[in-house]
């Protein structure tokens, strides 16, 4: 298994067939590549570092952003063919899976 530091306290390693993000230490993206869902989980820290390193992981690999509204988190599922208009947004929730499209 190999792991590197993708960003200030956050790593990144494949295992298993799925990218995992670390950051400190609450795996916040597990990314299965054979089923193709993405797993999120802020670990119960919904700061701006964890929201942006969520947001950057989804906006690069699938289409989904994440933001923050009035303190609430929200997920948008997004054209990324049409200026990224979004399509439908969904509350955050932990654990929640995401069809990686």
């Amino acid at each position: 298994m190999t792991t590197y530091k993708s960003a200030y306290k956050t790593t990144t390693f494949v295992e298993d067939k799925k990218i995992n993000v670390v950051h400190h230490s609450t795996k916040i993206i597990e990314h299965d590549v054979e089923n193709n869902t993405i797993k999120l989980n802020n670990g119960g820290w919904f700061s701006k570092t964890t929201k942006d390193r969520i947001h950057a992981y989804l906006i690069e690999n699938s289409s989904y952003r994440l933001y923050q509204k009035k303190g609430n988190w929200f997920i948008d599922i997004v054209d990324k063919f049409d200026d990224y208009k979004t399509l439908k947004t969904i509350p955050y929730e932990n654990n929640m899976v995401l069809k990686a499209i």
